[in-house]
């Protein structure tokens, strides 16, 4: 991680770092995977609506649809463990093993400490955060959480899919086996892995296309879209919106503590003296 600059200056507008090639790599193949699923798996879902036979039949119809349906499963599968393997490797080499080689050996206290503190586990200012939303959204405080390197939304953005994969993956797997299945299973495991795919893939489609996609797509400040899962860099003025604590953090540690934004957009509707602009 440390061959990408925390700070790139392009046609005198900073951008700030935020993901790796390989992280973007791994996002791209797990949007294109859950969009190829959402496409070829609701028509079974809805199969009496007008809509279905058309979008079934785009895709080959039932004699290839199955076969782009368990593929991009399988994929996605293959993706979920190469992804925690590279979590495993990620906090080892760039966590554990700098303070390890500092402190000698780790306890497993250490160690959870170490894990507890990563940039994407949940915290006690995540749930601070959402109260402040909350009493900001009902008029209660005029300030708005100061977001950090992840905010809330993108913790639950990034943990939402380990769920689903969970529950979709394999439920998927017991219905592309059901002879094997049912030779180690109870019958009503069947039932129940379609029920549990089924429905859990309307929620995961439902939460992207709502959720993801406004948050990261259609929301006012990023609209028509976003490109950081593209170039793996945000501008300023998002940074200073969505991550005002960390970026106040990775300004002054760049020593440009003079060209600190104002909070939440501010600086559009204020002079740097802090008076209205003209």
């Amino acid at each position: 991680m440390e061959r990408y600059p925390i700070i790139k200056i392009k046609d005198g507008k900073k951008y700030f770092f935020r993901f790796t090639l390989n992280q973007r790599i791994q996002h791209f193949i797990l949007a294109v995977g859950v969009v190829i699923l959402v496409l070829t798996g609701m028509p079974l879902k809805f199969s009496s609506a007008s809509w279905a036979p058309y979008l079934y039949a785009l895709f080959g119809g039932i004699k290839v649809a199955p076969i782009i349906h368990k593929t991009a499963g399988a994929i996605l599968m293959i993706l979920f463990f190469f992804h925690i393997v590279y979590l495993i490797y990620v906090i080892r080499k760039f966590y554990i093993a700098p303070i390890k080689k500092k402190e000698g050996k780790l306890s497993t206290v250490r160690v959870l400490k170490v894990l507890a503190d990563q940039p994407l586990t949940p915290n006690l200012k995540d749930a601070k955060d959402i109260a402040g939303l909350m009493k900001y959204l009902l008029y209660m405080t005029n300030k708005r959480p100061e977001g950090d390197n992840f905010t809330w939304k993108e913790k639950f953005d990034y943990w939402a899919p380990f769920w689903g994969m969970v529950i979709i993956g394999f439920s998927g797997l017991i219905m592309w086996n059901k002879e094997l299945a049912t030779h180690i299973l109870p019958g009503w495991v069947l039932n129940f892995s379609l029920i549990a795919h089924s429905d859990e893939a309307l929620l995961a489609a439902l939460f992207l296309f709502i959720w993801h996609w406004y948050n990261v797509h259609f929301s006012i400040s990023v609209f028509p879209m976003g490109t950081v899962f593209l170039t793996g860099y945000l501008s300023e003025e998002l940074m200073a919106e969505e991550h005002y604590e960390y970026y106040v953090k990775v300004m002054k540690k760049a020593g440009l503590e003079h060209e600190i934004l104002p909070p939440h957009g501010a600086h559009g509707h204020e002079s740097a003296e802090g008076g209205p602009s003209s």
